[in-house]
């Protein structure tokens, strides 16, 4: 009977290749969403602020004592950087913070003094409330 249908569809080899293959994409895709309603996926977690503060910690040699980079201390046991003393190579060693943002906060500090609060960085052109909730445990401002 499978002959007789093959032969009334007049289908040549190539073209019942690409139809299996198409059968069998649609079976697989059929068979994942399947897999996915029965077994909900796991509550995703967001990596990038363990990543952020992984490469701050990473960065500091083996033997040393305090785990913060000696580029962001600040004189002070905390281990923050602060940001109204901080240097521009001390900011864009930050996560986040580039050439162009450490430009705008030294210009910022320049023009209109110190900064109150840590929150004070969301006038900074290039800081984000994202960027500054991933910020505010390495910086501060005393």
């Amino acid at each position: 009977m499978l002959k007789r249908i093959v032969e009334w569809l007049a289908l040549t080899k190539t073209e019942r290749n690409v139809i299996l293959f198409l059968v069998t994409t649609m079976i697989i895709g059929a068979t994942i969403r399947l897999y996915q309603a029965t077994f909900p996926a796991l509550p995703q977690f967001d990596y990038r602020a363990s990543d952020s503060t992984f490469a701050v910690l990473s960065a500091a040699p083996e033997d040393s004592v305090s785990v913060v980079p000696t580029s962001m201390r600040t004189g002070k046991e905390s281990g923050k950087l602060n940001i109204n003393t901080a240097t521009e190579q001390q900011l864009m060693d930050l996560p986040g913070i580039g050439e162009a943002t450490a430009e705008h906060i030294l210009k910022y500090r320049k023009e209109r003094g110190k900064f109150t609060t840590i929150e004070d960085l969301r006038a900074i052109k290039g800081i984000s409330k994202n960027k500054l909730e991933r910020l505010s445990p390495m910086i501060t401002t005393q």
